[in-house]
């Protein structure tokens, strides 16, 4: 392999590569709508069985999902860029829905509305994963 700024790329091995990525989009979406209804499936679980680690099945799935778009490599050809990256300076969707989420709670949500809506959610929680789980009923029982 060359300098980046001098290698060249054959028509072939670019029309190669355009295959090739086509076949692992097509995989990345089927395995993106499959993970749909399966995390939102495990997060309502975990939710309702799992009192005190309710994210259990959702993280297990999304590390799976992290090994899978490993495995399928999407952007591994990126490497063969032979221009500068754009700089995002760091800014990822995560921060840009959080720094959404904060503007937008700030200015129409009431922060003590929205700690008895919580606490009405996890009451209402705690009380289906005590008629699934007695053993959970009889450890609550012990702790109070």
């Amino acid at each position: 392999m060359g300098n980046k700024d001098t290698e060249q790329h054959s028509r072939s091995e670019v029309i190669r590569d355009t295959i090739v990525l086509q076949l692992k989009l097509i995989i990345d979406g089927m395995r993106d709508l499959m993970l749909m209804p399966v995390v939102f499936f495990a997060a309502i679980a975990g939710l309702i069985l799992h009192r005190e680690q309710p994210g259990r099945y959702m993280y297990r799935v999304l590390s799976y999902g992290k090994i899978s778009e490993k495995w399928i490599g999407l952007f591994e050809e990126a490497s063969k860029d032979t221009m500068e990256p754009v700089d995002l300076k760091d800014n990822c969707l995560d921060e840009i829905l959080k720094k959404t989420q904060s503007a937008i709670e700030s200015m129409y949500i009431d922060e003590e509305k929205k700690q008895k809506l919580l606490d009405k959610l996890n009451n209402t929680l705690d009380e289906i994963n005590t008629k699934l789980n007695p053993v959970a009923k009889l450890a609550k029982d012990e702790s109070e």
